[in-house]
């Protein structure tokens, strides 16, 4: 016998993931930031505080999403968020690994 289906957890956990990943890329702007503010690298810290903003604006949608779901579980993203997302995490990892090479450096 199977048991009924929840539908309520899914939209849960994506909006924690929306919630997770905002956090993450905080900590990774705040990591690249420093990096160029440190190194005097104006370009590095320019894409910390690129992806300090980015990280605000997801933690925003990631509230408005949240509104959303709780009048329509099944309410889609919206595409553009979903790519603007990908050239956000793009960036990060860009960033990160311009960080560390700069800071292997000496």
């Amino acid at each position: 016998m199977t048991s009924p289906r929840d539908p309520g957890l899914q939209p849960e956990r994506t909006l924690l993931a929306w919630s997770r990943t905002a956090l993450v890329l905080a900590a990774d702007a705040l990591l690249v930031l420093r990096t160029g503010y440190v190194r005097r690298l104006p370009g590095l810290a320019a894409l910390g505080g690129l992806l300090a903003l980015a990280a605000v604006g997801l933690y925003a949608h990631g509230v408005r999403r949240r509104s959303a779901v709780e009048h329509s579980p099944h309410a889609p993203a919206g595409r553009w968020w979903m790519r603007g997302l990908a050239v956000v995490v793009v960036l990060a990892a860009g960033g990160s690994a311009w960080s560390v090479l700069v800071n292997a450096g000496g």
